[in-house]
């Protein structure tokens, strides 16, 4: 009996790190036979695609081998963030891990995505992979924009307008294409602007714009008017006064001809013939109906090579005003924190919210704070209350106090006041200088044993360091900053998982464990706040609608849930067919409940991500606007008057976290921008004093290859004014985008800049995209007034 193949693409998504200067190798092997091989050089993500002809409607395994580890010290890694195969997309945590080191303390183990010595992922995919020829489909995009159809292209249509504005607004016009709306704007200067807007559109066929002004008035004497000079698509204008131009009076349906001058809400309809609607001039939507499939502007047949114009595909983005936020720095707030209701209060009952970041390491083997062989403890707090940090999640574990012995980890060229000191005695230089800056300390009792990550069995304590063990070092700590207003709360224990429950068994009860573990600290520290993270790695506070925690000083506690995107697991609610919009339900179901029934504060005590994809990003923009009280991700507040959004302190700094890395890139010192320019949409510290500022958002352009390249290839873009200018409403942006062989999908961000002048209705921007020195496609960011 035969057997049916057919070729099957095999994605490998992954990058290396070498401080050698030799790059990660690794081999693709199916079913025990190697399939090609490749170097993973680069620090950033990368797509390998490889292609075997395999066994239809049958089960294969399939291995990433990494075989060229290094033992000289250089830390040469690979790190493998996924794999495709056919379009379904599998975690390095769906797969088993075999170490090939002579260290392996076991030949098999979980799947992770360090591979940090040679070793196989092995991952076993099942035949419906393997269906016929490819008949899973492609995984979709993050953000998925349905190409346009064939004879279609994406086409820049320009209105040029002037206008009289009167009772402070500016005469206001909605731009239609063939009836559709497209955009809108406001002229309010008698010098004539352009706006720029996009449509898909059939070519080689005419179309009809419109241009609808809808606001006339007399206003004091004042008479607003349209005045609109000219139409243009992809830079080929039609005057107002040309033959295929006409007014319409919106009152009597007068007809006022061709004409610059709309003194009365009216229409003008430009028809344009085919000739102004011709994809050669720059295809920005995919084919273009020729019958070779050849991308537009470009030789035709054969894939897009560096060679050819690409034929791409860029959609809208429309986002919300952010508007003007409160700040508060963490100098200016008085004393130690208490709660009320949901919100975190000084001593002066200013409402606080806190909001920074994790610096680990003091868990680990070194026991201090990570990256002081790279820089100073006061260059890493400098670099954090730089960026708008108010306070720093430290964490520890009870093996830090086993020994008095001078501590690893630090060069001392760069630390010589750490020279000598022990262990607490370098948390203490730490703390006081975190202080004497204004930052805010956040103790937290990560682990028990030495080590990384939770606790493996996902208890509060071990055979090494019971319970009372955890109370002692508590109290110790405790009256050891006693008084010291630099340190203002203390998480109880790091993500209780596995066996941990919320009620039940004594022995697995992390409810009443807290309350035991935090009235011990209230017994010798009053001043704290007690934070209380949740079961199954703090992933849920469910059961505390059944179960509320309750501490002998009142007004003291704060939950403090974990949550992460893609990077750490492939939860549910991240392929949700309703993605993002879920999110707020899911979280709300989770722990978010509890602020919005102000039962306590929340602070989210560790989120992060790799965010090198578009669909994390995506759940990272909107999980800091949940946390900033945006709960249906509207764009606008839901928050009463009077309270701020939730607390949060990101995971993590420096760079060693294996899942997410950190914000600090490999170096220690520059910070990762992709990173910081998402959350910092949430911060609600500043650099100077109490008082409002600009908020900010971002707008993420998808821009997706109509077919994959078959050789690396650049596509160059930019920003380009409407009525939003850059500078004032949003942050110019210019750059590249390098498409791999197998990759269709890239993002370009644009910052948002927030104000509060309330009356600029929607204004617009436009993302330009150019190959070479052809234009290929354009975008319009459209920025919504935002509501105070």
């Amino acid at each position: 009996m035969s057997t049916t193949t057919a070729p099957s693409k095999i994605v490998v998504n992954a990058y290396g790190q070498s401080a050698d200067g030799v790059a990660p190798n690794f081999k693709l092997l199916v079913d025990g036979q190697e399939v090609g091989t490749a170097n993973a050089a680069t620090a950033s993500s990368k797509a390998y695609s490889f292609t075997a002809n395999l066994a239809a409607n049958m089960a294969h395994k399939i291995q990433v081998v990494y075989d060229n580890d290094t033992a000289t010290g250089a830390n040469r890694d690979l790190y493998v963030q996924s794999i495709e195969v056919n379009g379904h997309t599998l975690q390095p945590t769906d797969a088993i891990y075999e170490r090939h080191d002579d260290a392996a303390p076991a030949p098999t183990q979980a799947g992770q995505e360090a591979m940090w010595w040679d070793g196989a992922l092995t991952f076993s995919t099942p035949a419906s992979y393997y269906a016929g020829a490819q008949t899973a489909a492609p995984a979709a995009p993050a953000a998925p924009i349905t190409a346009p159809a064939a004879g279609t292209a994406q086409n820049v249509i320009a209105v040029t307008a002037a206008g009289n504005a009167a009772g402070g607004e500016g005469a206001h016009f909605t731009v239609l294409v063939d009836g559709k709306e497209i955009g809108k704007g406001i002229a309010d200067s008698a010098e004539a602007k352009e706006f720029k807007f996009t449509a898909d559109l059939a070519q080689g066929a005419a179309h009809s714009v419109e241009v609808k002004y809808d606001n006339d008035a007399m206003v004091d004497g004042a008479d607003r008017n349209l005045y609109v000079h000219s139409v243009s698509v992809d830079g080929k204008a039609v005057a107002a006064t040309d033959d295929a131009v006409s007014v319409l009076r919106e009152a009597d349906g007068a007809d006022l001809g061709a004409t610059t001058d709309l003194y009365w809400n009216a229409t003008l309809t430009a028809k344009l013939d085919a000739s102004h609607f011709n994809a050669s001039t720059g295809d920005a939507g995919g084919d273009t109906g020729s019958s070779d499939g050849g991308s537009a502007g470009g030789p035709t047949g054969g894939s897009t090579g560096s060679g050819s114009t690409p034929s791409v595909k860029v959609g809208n983005v429309t986002v919300a005003d952010p508007g003007m936020v409160q700040s508060q720095s963490s100098g200016s707030i008085n004393g130690f924190l208490s709660t009320r209701g949901n919100q975190i209060v000084d001593e002066s009952g200013n409402t606080v919210r806190l909001t920074g970041v994790n610096w680990f390491g003091g868990e680990g083997y070194n026991y201090v704070p990570a990256g002081l062989w790279a820089d100073s403890y006061q260059g890493h707090i400098d670099s954090m209350k730089g960026l708008g940090f108010n306070v720093i999640r430290l964490t520890w574990a009870d093996d830090m106090f086993d020994s008095e012995a001078v501590t690893n980890g630090i060069d001392y060229s760069k630390n010589p006041d750490l020279k000598g000191l022990t262990r607490l005695e370098v948390y203490d230089k730490v703390i006081d200088y975190a202080g004497k800056v204004g930052m805010k300390v956040i103790l937290d009792h990560h682990r028990n044993d030495g080590g990384a990550g939770t606790n493996e069995h996902g208890l509060w304590y071990t055979d090494n360091n019971p319970e009372s063990k955890v109370i002692e070092n508590w109290k110790m700590l405790a009256k050891h900053y006693a008084g010291n207003e630099a340190v203002i709360g203390a998480d109880l224990h790091n993500e209780p998982s596995v066996s941990a429950t919320w009620g039940g068994n004594a022995a697995t009860d992390w409810a009443s464990a807290a309350e035991r573990i935090g009235n011990a600290i209230q017994s010798v520290n009053k001043d704290w706040l007690m934070l209380v993270e949740g079961t199954e790695w703090s992933s849920t506070l469910a059961g505390v609608k059944d179960r509320p925690i309750e501490f002998d000083v009142p007004n003291k506690l704060v939950y403090s849930p974990h949550a992460y995107g893609h990077s750490v697991g492939n939860f549910s609610w991240l392929n949700d067919p309703a993605y993002p919009n879920n999110l707020p339900a899911q979280y709300d179901s989770m722990w978010g409940y509890i602020y919005k029934n102000n039962i306590a504060p929340v602070l989210i005590g560790e989120f992060g991500g790799q965010m090198n994809s578009a669909a994390e990003q995506t759940w990272a923009n909107a999980f800091v606007k949940y946390m900033n009280g945006d709960w249906d991700l509207d764009g606008k507040s839901d928050l009463p008057a009077g309270q701020q959004g939730m607390n949060w302190t990101y995971w993590a700094w420096t760079p060693e976290s294996g899942d997410v890395g950190g914000l600090l890139k490999d170096d220690y010192k520059t910070i990762d921008p992709n990173k910081m320019n998402i959350i910092k949409a949430g911060l609600a510290s500043g650099t100077g004093s109490s008082g409002t500022v600009a908020g900010s958002d971002e707008a993420v352009f998808t821009v997706q290859l109509a077919k994959a390249v078959t050789t690396a290839t650049t596509i160059d873009y930019a920003t380009e004014d409407g009525t939003a200018k850059a500078g004032s409403d949003y942050t110019a942006a210019s750059g590249s985008l390098t498409f791999q062989p197998g990759e269709t999908t890239k993002t370009v961000t644009v910052h948002i800049n927030g104000d509060n002048s309330g009356n600029e209705g929607t204004e617009n921007f436009l993302l330009n995209l150019t190959h070479g020195n052809t234009s290929i496609g354009a975008a319009t960011g459209y920025i919504t007034e935002h509501a105070a």
